[in-house]
């Protein structure tokens, strides 16, 4: 079992392939309670998290050919603090195309805030 303990709002940097959709994420999320940073990609997202180590990075995927780009942005967070909450969104047709982390959340919106909220509960 993880020592790891989250804030009751977790601080999240969000990248994403797909700014129109990040942002429909970014204020589903802020309406829920939590703090979120927005980045422009997967690149400036790990740059967000270098400087702020944010508790949870999450990407989302829209489409097949992000997969790879997401899953290596991960992963060099990984390397970095294997101990990092990371956490894709994607839909039921990416879930199984190779993003590893510690959760693969639904890209809908409504249900989003709380399966994240599970997400980080399980983990503690």
């Amino acid at each position: 079992m993880s020592t790891l303990t989250f804030s009751q709002s977790p601080k999240i940097v969000l990248g994403s392939d797909n700014q129109h959709f990040v942002s429909a994420v970014s204020t589903a999320l802020l309406k829920a309670g939590f703090h979120v940073e927005t980045a422009t990609n997967y690149s400036h997202l790990e740059e967000l998290w270098q400087q702020l180590r944010h508790d949870v990075v999450l990407f989302e995927v829209s489409h097949p050919g992000s997969v790879e780009l997401a899953t290596e942005s991960a992963l060099r967070i990984k390397r970095q603090d294997a101990q990092q909450f990371i956490a894709y969104l994607a839909d039921e047709s990416l879930q199984m195309s190779g993003l590893t982390g510690d959760a693969i959340l639904s890209r809908d919106t409504n249900i989003l805030p709380q399966a994240l909220r599970k997400a980080l509960y399980e983990r503690l």
